[in-house]
């Protein structure tokens, strides 16, 4: 029960990754929340083997690009917690977003005609909640600025993103390029 007020507190930008115990149990447990929940968010609810492991796939691929920038900024003890706190946000993030990605998946078909709604605005305001948790958690992390947890947030989640777009067709995904 503490581990996940310690979750919780990171998530409202209150508590410390390097608090939370060293756990390998605990990453598996939050990489498997966080992979649950990014697999339900997908369209098409449908089980698919393929799609599981794409998911899988994004967050050990996460997992590695974080082990690697503590690494060359000489830090990769503190691997376990940071990489425990941030599978947490994004399963506990995800989760608060899961209500209103059919909305937005809709207004994303309708392209020529999209409208700020609010699910849109909570969709952007709950991301950039997540963004901030992340860049503290790495900040404290890595020891670094601001800007510097700001900038190897958004390349870890960029990196991520090239490569899982790249794989997708291993997995029997498509992605439309329209």
């Amino acid at each position: 029960m503490h581990t996940l007020l310690l979750l919780f507190d990171i998530c409202l930008l209150r508590g410390k990754a390097q608090d939370l115990p060293t756990s390998s149990t605990l990453v598996a447990l939050t990489a498997l929340a966080g992979i649950l929940v990014d697999y339900l968010s997908l369209p098409d609810h449908g089980f698919n083997v393929a799609r599981l492991l794409f998911v899988a796939s994004q967050t050990v691929l996460f997992g590695a690009g974080l082990w690697l920038v503590l690494k060359l900024r000489g830090f990769p003890a503190r691997w376990t917690q940071t990489v425990t706190a941030l599978y947490a946000a994004n399963a506990a993030f995800s989760l608060l977003l899961l209500p209103f990605l059919p909305a937005l998946a809709e207004t994303l078909k309708q392209a020529q005609d999209i409208a700020l709604g609010w699910q849109m605005v909570v969709v952007l305001a709950v991301s950039g909640w997540f963004i901030a948790v992340m860049v503290r958690v790495l900040r404290e992390a890595m020891e670094s600025s601001l800007l510097g947890g700001f900038v190897v947030a958004l390349a870890l989640i960029f990196a991520v993103r090239v490569v899982g777009l790249t794989l997708a067709p291993l997995f029997g995904l498509h992605v439309a390029t329209e």
